[in-house]
């Protein structure tokens, strides 16, 4: 298939705008459930035909090329049944699941992001997302999910040989366009995230919450295990962090002396029966109303409640949260939400 050069010319500047868009703006073509996207920017939405039985939906992504090695997916609304406890909060009625995400979400998860490795080979250049959505004939005291998921292939940097190779080959496929003006645009390196990041936050402030937060309803999800990651100009010196909801299980009972750090949160000898949610800021330095400073790395019960949490080691900025499966009633998992500023 033959173009001329001014036609070439044209398709790829088209390709680079949709490709490149401002941060926050939703961009790209929508796709349908059972369809499969063959652009760099891709919008799931909701199908307009959840009916009473629920459904099954599955989005295929196919990475570009071979350089693709992340999704990021951007909950524009997220809003699905709550997790059941059984014994511990989890998907059940409505699940979303990911190829490469080592658990599922559910609940309430509108504005958050996640990041999702990505391997494609020659073989096998695709990776599915997939909401399994319960019969609301059969549980009417469910409320109708509803989504919109921004979904972006993120592209590592490779060799300048192997992208002009790339950028000069015959447009003769259809999704060549958008290989052709991603490898002329190189702009997904600042996008990317640190390599284990579920989460990766570039802004300077923002909000941090867990999963499931919902407006400080909870619960958070159980089973779960991941690394929050901040970008770190290279002069900044500090990462604070302000609690305005923090609220994570125990089996231990806070003191004056310890409000629900380290050894309270994370014992150093494993107990199969002892809850050990925690999130844990390495090298962190905890003002608190009623007590010095305090230097702690794992958090749980209320302790950072109306603190304030200052991280000025070296290296990278990163938090991790993990809970159990574990459930107390008396012990409640609301989970956090949470103020930054890279300072």
């Amino acid at each position: 298939m033959n173009f001329s050069m001014p036609f070439v010319l044209i398709l790829v500047v088209i390709g680079m705008m949709q490709l490149s868009p401002a941060k926050g703006q939703y961009t790209g073509p929508t796709l349908a459930c059972g369809g499969t996207s063959l652009v760099k920017t891709t919008t799931l939405l909701t199908p307009n035909n959840i009916a009473a039985n629920g459904l099954t939906c599955v989005y295929t992504i196919r990475s570009l090329n071979t350089r693709i090695c992340q999704l990021r997916l951007d909950f524009n609304s997220f809003s699905l049944a709550q997790p059941t406890l059984d014994p511990y909060p989890r998907c059940i009625n409505d699940v979303f699941s990911v190829d490469n995400l080592n658990f599922d979400l559910c609940g309430e998860n509108s504005g958050q992001h996640v990041y999702v490795p990505f391997n494609p080979t020659s073989a096998d250049r695709t990776m599915t997302i997939t909401f399994r959505i319960a019969s609301r004939s059969q549980i009417p005291t469910l409320a109708n999910p509803h989504w919109s998921i921004r979904v972006q292939q993120l592209e590592c940097p490779s060799g300048m040989a192997a992208a002009a190779k790339d950028a000069t080959r015959q447009l003769d496929t259809p999704d060549m366009l958008p290989l052709m003006a991603r490898t002329l645009s190189h702009g997904d390196i600042g996008l990317l995230a640190p390599t284990g990041c579920l989460q990766y936050f570039q802004d300077n402030y923002g909000t941090v919450e867990s999963f499931n937060f919902g407006n400080g309803a909870g619960p958070y999800l159980g089973g779960m295990n991941y690394a929050i990651c901040f970008h770190r100009p290279r002069n900044s010196q500090t990462l604070r962090i302000l609690p305005t909801t923090f609220e994570i299980a125990s089996s231990g009972n806070p003191t004056a002396q310890n409000p629900g750090v380290d050894e309270l949160c994370y014992s150093s000898v494993a107990i199969a029966a002892r809850s050990e949610d925690n999130l844990h800021i390495p090298n962190a330095v905890v003002r608190l109303p009623t007590l010095p400073a305090l230097r702690a790395n794992r958090f749980c019960s209320n302790s950072l409640s109306n603190g304030e949490v200052d991280v000025t080691a070296p290296g990278p900025y990163m938090m991790y949260f993990q809970s159990d499966q574990l459930f107390d009633p008396f012990r409640r998992e609301t989970g956090f939400s949470m103020r930054y500023l890279i300072l």
